[in-house]
Formats: C-alpha cells, structure tokens, sequence
C-alpha cells in the first residue's frame, strides 16, 4: 500500500500544467490514507459532483465519458458508486491517466478505461459514444493546449466554439459543462471580461443553443453559511442576488479568482 501510495504522490504533482489541480476521491484517501491539499476556497471539485448529483444519475448500462479527465476524481468517484455504469476517462497527460489506471485496478474497478491521447476538434468523432458526458474547463484552452492552427488567435475563438460544440453532439446525448472566461487561461487574454457576469452567462448560452444544445440548468456557486462552496440553479436564489441585467454579480464576489465566476451548464442534445 505503501508503495502505491508513493506512486500516486509522483503521478499526481509531476509538474506539468495541470497537475496539483483536482482533489483524491474520498474512497481513495479512506483506504490509503492518501490525500492532497487543494485550495476549495479558489477551486472545487466537490460542489459540482455534489450538483450533478442533484440532476443526473448515472444509470445500469449507460456510458458516462469524462474529457480531460486530470487525475479522475470524477470518473473514479462516480464509478465507485455506480459500478454498473461504465465510465471511460480522457486524459493526455500519461502521468495522469495512470494515476486513473492505477486506483481503478488497486480498487478492482472494472467499469473504468482510460484514453490516454490528445483529443482535438478533428479527434472528436472518433471517440466512443457516450449517454453523458462531463466536459469541464477544457474548451478556453483551444488555441494553446490543442488545436493550436485552428485558433491561432482570441479572435477565432468564438466561431471554432461553435464548431467544437456542435461535434460534441456526434458524441453524447447529453454533458455537464464549463469553460474559462480566460483564453489558454491567459487573465490577459479574456474572452469575455471575468467580471462580466451577465455578458458572460449571454455569451456562453448563445454558443450552446447555437451548436444545437439546450441548457436544462445553469448553476452558480455561492458560500454556504458554514463557508463552503455549493452550486444553486440560476433559477433560484442566484437569481435573485445577481440583480437582473447587472453586469457583475456581488454574490461571487465572495470566491477569489476566477474559476468560482464560471456557470456549469447541464444541456441536452437537440434532436
């Protein structure tokens, strides 16, 4: 145990760009004693397992595709509860699909595969379809991380968007989603200005419906009383706090940075 636990710690923190970045699922962490310090005040991984929970389950047979899986808190926390569903995770980072592979065969998870390749605009189609997929905070970083000659610069982004969420329909009936206001995750290179909250809900929205998607929820985080993040449908208390029309929204005011300012969309694929 030992041993794999010093493994996990070196897959984990191998300091590529996105490593140190998603939380150790708590199954993993309770038997291994193996855990890693992540900042929820800045970033969470919990609220938003805890808001899908609320909307979506994954059900006996189902395929469920996580892109750009990081070290697979979702994927592997998701198959641990459900191990009836099949959960396939998209990873480029090898370190990091490892970390997957190596939790998911200590735990005898047999629902879980791992696709260890890039996957860009281009790849889209040849990925295995799936009933749902999680698609979180990967999109922002076309034009750096990938598909590096078809969003050569901030001003290609929007209609290459468009394009890249429309093929995501060939893919899965339905996603959870979420992107930085941030190209490549450049503060100065915003795609739409962070505190813009309103222009921002707008624009996002208007690529979705565009590529024929329709949001069902959006959700924002807020701080609980106890100080902690959890996500509410914009239709509710969001909605009263934001102030309708105002440009930027006081009650996320409350989360440093920028990644707490980003709506999480549940769509469904038009037919």
């Amino acid at each position: 145990m030992n041993e794999l636990k010093s493994e996990l710690q070196r897959l984990y923190a191998d300091s590529s760009k996105h490593s140190v970045y998603q939380n150790v699922p708590d199954f993993v962490s309770a038997e291994l004693g193996y855990t890693e310090s992540i900042d929820e005040g800045w970033r969470g991984d919990r609220p938003r397992l805890a808001f899908l929970a609320e909307c979506r389950t994954p059900a006996t047979g189902e395929t469920w595709l996580d892109f750009g899986a990081n070290t697979g808190f979702f994927t592997l926390s998701l198959a641990r509860q459900f191990p009836r569903t099949s959960f396939l995770a998209v990873e480029v980072n090898p370190n990091h699909a490892r970390f997957i592979e190596r939790v998911a065969n200590y735990f005898e998870m047999r629902n879980v595969e791992v696709i260890q390749r890039a996957v860009g605009l281009r790849e889209l189609p040849t990925l295995p379809r799936s009933d749902f997929m999680l698609h979180l905070n990967v999109l922002h970083h076309a034009g750096h991380d990938f598909d590096a000659e078809l969003v050569p610069k901030k001003g290609d982004f929007a209609e290459y968007a468009r394009r890249y969420l429309s093929s995501l329909r060939a893919v899965t009936n339905a996603m959870l989603f979420q992107m930085g206001s941030n190209w490549g995750g450049d503060r100065n290179q915003p795609l739409v200005d962070v505190r813009a909250d309103a222009e921002k809900l707008a624009t996002l929205g208007a690529w979705l419906r565009d590529s024929g998607w329709t949001p069902i929820a959006i959700a924002y985080a807020h701080r609980r009383e106890d100080g902690r993040a959890e996500y509410e449908r914009l239709n509710g208390h969001a909605a009263e706090q934001s102030g309708e029309g105002s440009r930027s929204w006081a009650f996320l005011d409350r989360f440093p940075g920028e990644f707490y300012r980003r709506p999480l969309f549940l769509c469904g694929r038009n037919l």
